[in-house]
């Protein structure tokens, strides 16, 4: 007999609610309860630490940002890996860049002609450090697969969305008060102000403004340059709003694996989504997929403002809870708390806040 499958778990959730047909409940809504429960009231104290799980995806060369699948995983955290060598992971931009050189470089590239343009120049420092995201006019709702943002798994409109980084900007000053700034998509397109291209490989730019630039007028452009040493193996890594950055900007493929938990939600819906883990009918799920239908089964109540039938579900829910925070209390307790003296025992990055890996040899 399967135990811990979404079958199951709708099985019992008809149980519970005496449901025993789709003219009353439809598997579909069980679903939508079911996910509604994990995501929106599941305690994250109770999460199983069988869900914790290697997270991995490939650089590619000049590319520094890279989209986190957040909808399938969350508590990104240490030991991570570069080319199977560890490194420190970040979760703030103050102490990333204080120890990653990040000011930019101003060139004037040429002059304006009392013209429009096309205004064409070559950065002098190449290769150059594109933007990602770069739209300062539009704020969606969805993540576009680009190129310059690789993405581990396609994308919905329950991802989170990584923030907009822009790392190139041209400017020509028009008359006091008036600035033309123009930047680049990621794609190698000029937007803003302007419009035209960009070589991130040569540094070459054409552009063409929307106002005339006056004449003898400095075309500024401020970048990021990543010539050697700022593109090399990476050697640290910042997680912040639902992306990561690597410093040094990668030469060449390397393979990052970190620390991360999977979302147990979209993997009950498995069979659906070739992209997404099936944990269903595994071990994974085996010590909460009644937490699950308990959960689930609760919200049905609710919607039926059954306040017994509430109360119940509530019993239920809280005995499982105890079964799921006993069996985590017990795999924890395998594990040595860890100290500022550990890594002089185990030789390895650090650990918590004592270290310099922060977490390198800890739970």
């Amino acid at each position: 007999m399967s135990i811990g499958t979404l079958s199951d778990i709708i099985l019992k959730v008809r149980k519970l609610t005496g449901s025993g047909t789709s003219n009353q409940l439809t598997d579909s809504q069980i679903i939508d309860y079911i996910n509604s429960f994990y995501l929106y009231d599941f305690p994250a104290q109770f999460r199983s630490l069988k869900l914790k799980d290697r997270y991995t995806f490939n650089t590619i060369r000049g590319i520094d940002t890279y989209a986190f699948d957040s909808e399938h995983y969350t508590t990104v955290s240490m030991p991570c890996y570069v080319a199977k060598r560890e490194v420190k992971l970040f979760t703030d931009p103050w102490s990333f860049y204080g120890v990653n050189y990040n000011w930019q470089f101003q060139e004037n590239i040429t002059q304006g002609d009392g013209t429009v343009g096309p205004y064409t120049g070559t950065l002098q420092s190449t290769p150059v450090v594109r933007s990602t995201l770069n739209n300062p006019m539009v704020q969606t709702k969805t993540q576009p697969t680009t190129p310059y943002l690789p993405q581990p798994t396609p994308v919905s409109f329950q991802q989170a969305i990584p923030s907009r980084v822009q790392n190139i900007l041209i400017t020509a000053n028009v008359t006091l008060g008036t600035t033309l700034n123009a930047t680049d998509d990621g794609a190698g397109n000029i937007i803003g102000d302007a419009t035209g291209t960009i070589n991130y490989e040569t540094g070459a730019i054409s552009i063409t403004f929307d106002s005339a630039v006056p004449s003898g007028e400095n075309i500024n452009v401020q970048y990021n340059p990543m010539n050697p040493p700022m593109m090399a193996i990476p050697l640290s890594i910042m997680f912040s709003q639902n992306q990561f950055t690597l410093r040094p900007i990668p030469d060449k493929g390397y393979t990052i694996e970190l620390v991360a938990y999977r979302q147990p939600s979209q993997a009950l819906l498995g069979s659906t989504d070739p992209d997404t883990p099936n944990l269903a009918g595994t071990a994974e799920l085996n010590e909460w997929w009644e937490c699950i239908s308990f959960g689930a089964a609760k919200k049905v109540y609710e919607d039926r403002l059954d306040p017994d039938g509430v109360a119940l579900m509530n019993v239920g829910l809280q005995e499982r809870y105890a079964i799921a925070e006993v069996r985590t209390y017990a795999q924890l307790g395998q594990q040595r708390i860890p100290t500022m003296f550990s890594d002089q025992l185990q030789q390895s990055y650090g650990t918590g806040a004592y270290g310099w890996g922060g977490g390198g040899s800890g739970a």
